[in-house]
């Protein structure tokens, strides 16, 4: 989310926006002044909450149309002040934001009140508002949150999100944030009891407990040297072990393959530490054994017609 959206700052969430609901109060230092009719004390007057319309204008009685759209409530009571003056007495003029309906983010998906979520004028971030809008209805591990902004959409596990605080961005105007349920799964093939692709919804999966999920090692067709799991990596992480390592990717991720050996007695306490991610391809070697069956049973397989063939020669030729 940093890299594609920056994390420099909060965007101003000050200015009034269309659709914004304002409320004006006026206040004159005479009792009769211009709105001290029916206003009650101190010769002032509330103005009712209307709407900033669609050309971004507000209608203030005797000051007439001021725009307000795209500028500070501190502008606009200038602007106010300055229209009034010689028609009221020392106007003193306060514009608030009722609702602010335009500095405001969408968020949906799996939390638990979908809606808009306004931002404050100290604005907030992309957990601000999921908060804001009840938080998630799962578990962290089971969504992805995807933040689309103008023509970008970006999409991160929740899990990540929350460890990593500075992909924790501040959001702007009219982003819309979905939380997304992201089922993960990891795929067995080769001598295992079975080849399934495996849907899981733990936290953290180990690969003791992945390979029990589809039934062990076949122990007639396995290699137990060879274990391997393939996935992508992060670059910093592969550097760690190997230094020279470029990306290969455009997500900044590399190809790795790891190996577990069974018939080393620790690969077993490996197993147990070892965690699965999300779209790991696990894939168990065929033994040498097991090959040479197969090339046994292909020659079986092949040899056969030949000597059935050389059966009917021999049987026509006596005829």
């Amino acid at each position: 989310m940093s890299v594609a959206f920056g994390n420099s700052g909060r965007a101003s969430t000050s200015l009034i926006g269309v659709g914004d609901v304002v409320t004006v109060a006026i206040w004159e230092a005479s009792e009769n002044g211009l709105f001290s009719a029916g206003a009650g004390r101190q010769g002032g007057a509330q103005i009712p909450e209307q709407p900033v319309s669609e050309s971004g204008m507000i209608v203030v009685p005797y000051a007439g149309t001021i725009r307000a759209a795209g500028r500070s409530p501190q502008q606009v009571k200038a602007d106010i002040e300055k229209a009034l003056s010689g028609m009221a007495v020392e106007p003193q003029v306060l514009v608030n934001v009722a609702k602010n309906n335009a500095n405001a983010v969408t968020v949906t998906g799996e939390v638990a009140s979908s809606g808009r979520i306004p931002l404050t004028a100290g604005g907030g971030r992309l957990l601000d508002v999921i908060a804001a809008a009840g938080g998630p209805r799962m578990e962290s591990h089971q969504l992805a949150v995807q933040i689309s902004r103008g023509m970008r959409t970006e999409t991160m596990p929740m899990e990540k999100l929350i460890s990593s605080p500075r992909e924790n961005i501040y959001v702007q105007a009219n982003d819309v944030i979905a939380l997304i349920r992201q089922p993960r799964s990891f795929t067995v093939f080769g001598a295992a009891t079975a080849n399934a692709s495996v849907p899981f919804d733990q936290s953290q999966l180990f690969l003791n407990q992945a390979l029990a999920k589809v039934g062990g090692l076949n122990d007639e067709r396995a290699n137990a040297k060879g274990i391997f799991i393939y996935r992508r990596e992060p670059l910093a992480e592969v550097r760690r072990f190997n230094p020279s390592a470029r990306a290969m990717h455009s997500d900044g991720t590399v190809n790795v393959i790891y190996q577990i050996d069974l018939k080393d007695p620790s690969g077993f306490f490996v197993l147990k530490s070892f965690k699965v991610n999300n779209g790991d391809l696990v894939y168990i070697a065929n033994s040498s054994l097991a090959e040479l069956r197969k090339f046994s049973t292909l020659v079986s397989t092949t040899v056969s017609p030949v000597t059935q063939g050389a059966g009917v020669a021999s049987t026509v030729n006596g005829l």
